[in-house]
């Protein structure tokens, strides 16, 4: 007895249907779609984010915002709770701006404060325990001494900075637990007002 023969044994394989326009997205597709969109959005985030920190630039001699002064003197209450040194707050001269005020406790632990003079000049105020050559050379490379100098009962020297480019002044005082180099490219008479209201400050 034979088997009755298959209705499909010899039909021909069916073709595979064409896709549909508007067939469902696939998993697959839908996974791939997720991260693209997801990396744009990360893109975004970090180009505004960066425009937000670095679009404005930090220009010193730029004028400060009006809201954004700084404020040396709770910047400097909060350093003494740390500071092995009485922190200075200078009163600076009429037209000075203070331009950023910072307390790092690493291995020597250390007082700045960046101000721009009333002429337009870039001063920094560095001040640690005490004098030393490592501050003194940061302060001012190749610095050397031009003139002895008493100011406000304190000894302090005079220095010029050996680099190119606008000449650089500094004054270094000391005095009992402190030091300080007030250095820039300013006039001598701006860094020694300075220097006078931070040994002042200190005393």
């Amino acid at each position: 007895m034979h088997d009755a023969p298959s209705e499909n044994r010899d039909a021909p394989e069916s073709a595979p249907r064409p896709k549909s326009a508007y067939q469902l997205p696939s998993k697959q597709n839908t996974v791939l779609r997720n991260m693209l969109w997801a990396l744009v959005l990360t893109l975004a985030v970090v180009v505004v984010v960066g425009i937000a920190f670095f679009g404005v630039g930090s220009d010193l001699e730029r004028e400060p915002l009006e809201n954004s002064a700084v404020d040396v003197a709770a910047s400097a209450e909060r350093a003494q709770e740390l500071a092995p040194f009485p922190v200075a707050v200078p009163q600076t001269a009429e037209g000075w701006t203070e331009r950023s005020a910072r307390y790092t406790d690493g291995g020597s632990p250390r007082w700045t404060v960046e101000y721009t003079t009333a002429q337009g000049d870039h001063v920094t105020l560095t001040e640690e325990s005490a004098l030393s050559a490592p501050m003194l050379s940061q302060a001012l490379p190749g610095g050397a001494v031009e003139e002895e100098l008493s100011i406000e009962g304190a000894p302090c020297q005079q220095l010029r900075g050996a680099g190119s480019g606008d000449e650089q002044l500094a004054i270094a005082c000391e005095g009992e637990g402190w030091g300080f180099v007030a250095a820039g490219a300013a006039d001598p008479v701006e860094l020694e007002e300075l220097a006078a209201a931070t040994v002042t400050a200190l005393d």
